[in-house]
């Protein structure tokens, strides 16, 4: 920890702790709310965040991320519960560690991301293909069971086998 000066007659002091506080305690109950599952459906916290869209019909949810130049065998697809987990990892094909970089904009490494599903799917017709760098995953939804009749059945009471008039 390192000691910092501080002047006991600067007005602006406890205005900067006050807003230091309050945008330490935003960033926390933003990234929760953005992200509630990350910690369970992530096993690597390091992993760059993918950015997904999600939309749904009448019979499937679809979800579509760009993943350029990802091959179908490097991305991995995990769906538990109502959570859906995409992720890969690409590496670097240029490691020449005697060339000076001018530009490095190019990300490489860990992508994942979760996100909960609006519905309950049916992962058994789930279908996912990566085409120009896009990724899509359609997700049949899960049909809601059909309501069914139950007869209710009087019961005799057990008073010597006769029933009070």
């Amino acid at each position: 920890m390192s000691l910092i000066r501080r002047n006991p007659y600067d007005p602006f002091y406890d205005i900067n702790q006050t807003m230091d506080h309050m945008l330490d305690h935003m960033r926390t109950v933003m990234n929760t709310a953005l992200v509630p599952f990350e910690s369970e459906g992530l096993a690597d916290q390091n992993a760059n965040p993918l950015a997904v869209d999600m939309m749904s019909d009448e019979h499937n949810i679809i979800v579509r991320t760009a993943l350029p130049g990802f091959k179908d065998d490097e991305v991995n697809i995990d769906v538990r519960g109502k959570v859906l987990t995409i992720s890969a990892e690409t590496k670097s094909e240029h490691q020449n560690q005697q060339s000076n970089w001018h530009i490095r904009e190019m990300r490489y490494g860990k992508f994942a991301r979760s996100i909960p599903l609006p519905e309950d799917v049916v992962t058994d017709r789930a279908d996912a293909s990566l085409e120009n760098g896009v990724l899509t995953v359609k997700l049949p939804k899960q049909q809601p069971s059909v309501a069914q009749k139950i007869a209710v059945k009087a019961r005799q009471l057990l008073s010597g086998g006769k029933k009070d008039s």
